[in-house]
């Protein structure tokens, strides 16, 4: 772990930064955010930020403790949000009628889905600590990458580029602008 404790030291400081942050951006307008997707969505939008963050927040935590490693940490918040999203998943199967939901969901879901099971498949089958560290930093760059995009889209904010295209929804409102 010695080679990485500096990765894993700033990946915790950040996450734990970027879960406040979230917190801060979902109470300053809860209103607003809820006019941009249906209820279910947003709180499932908001829920795979905070747990992609959650995820990297304790398995970097999980590094740094004394006889400590990632590889039952990151079996454990694999398994965790591959839970997690089973439950948002079945909670926006069962509002679909009752809501205007994105089409999207279900493949966005099942990616997310998928990558859970390869954290805790991946980095649980690995073979010394020295596997399961690298590939435990594999997973911590893709959990930013997840939390930072899903909180994005949940403050309805458009940056452009493929990944805007990935995440527009057909017949979305556009987020009005500052001039408007």
């Amino acid at each position: 772990m010695t080679s990485y404790s500096g990765f894993f030291s700033a990946s915790a400081g950040t996450a734990g930064a970027l879960i406040g942050l979230l917190f801060v951006a979902l109470s300053v307008s809860p209103e607003r955010l809820r006019e941009i997707t249906g209820n279910q969505e947003h709180q499932a939008t908001a829920a795979t930020a905070f747990t992609a963050l959650v995820d990297a927040l304790f398995v970097s935590l999980g590094a740094l403790t004394v006889g400590g490693g990632t590889q039952t940490v990151s079996v454990i918040m694999g398994v965790f949000g591959l839970t997690s999203t089973t439950s948002l998943a079945i909670r926006l199967w069962r509002s679909r009628h009752e809501e205007h939901l994105s089409r999207r969901w279900p493949s966005l879901l099942g990616v997310i889905a998928v990558m859970y099971a390869a954290q805790a498949i991946l980095v649980g089958t690995a073979g010394t600590a020295a596997a399961s560290d690298s590939l435990s930093t594999t997973f911590i760059f893709i959990m930013f990458t997840v939390g930072i995009g899903r909180s994005w889209e949940l403050l309805g904010l458009r940056g452009g580029g493929l990944l805007d295209l990935l995440a527009s929804r057909p017949g979305q409102r556009k987020p009005s602008g500052p001039a408007e």
